[in-house]
């Protein structure tokens, strides 16, 4: 596997970037599960106040193992600095722009590689959408 294009000096700073990305997210993460376990609600509403309360807890659920995804992404990204793989694209090999590692510290791919890859994703959905109807 290539090995960064990065100085220590700038691994460290992305490095630093992601451990306070993963900081913040955890703490999101706990806030969401804190508000998703406390039973504040002692008196019993009508049908719609409850149905409306169950949706909100599966949104929240969700939302939740959309954030446990992102920070096994940052986990993955630090994995990489402590490798020296960080800033190389998986898919193509060659090295992942500094200004987008700078907004996506996580990121896995080149942009070029990173739309193809959404794309082929998108493409898969709609496959499987096709068969479940089937």
């Amino acid at each position: 596997m290539a090995k960064t294009p990065f100085s220590a000096k700038e691994l460290s700073e992305f490095k630093e970037q992601l451990l306070e990305k993963k900081a913040h997210l955890i703490k999101e993460i706990q806030g969401k599960e804190e508000e998703l376990t406390s039973s504040d609600k002692d008196e019993v509403g009508d049908m719609a106040d409850l149905a409306t309360e169950l949706i909100e807890r599966e949104l929240n659920m969700s939302l939740s193992e959309a954030d446990r995804a992102r920070l096994e992404e940052i986990n993955a990204a630090l994995d990489r600095i402590k490798d020296k793989s960080y800033g190389i694209c998986v898919d193509s090999g060659e090295v992942i722009n500094k200004q987008r590692l700078k907004a996506v510290p996580e990121a896995l791919r080149t942009l070029a590689a990173q739309e193809v890859y959404d794309r082929q994703q998108r493409k898969r959905k709609v496959i499987n959408r096709t068969q479940d109807l089937d």
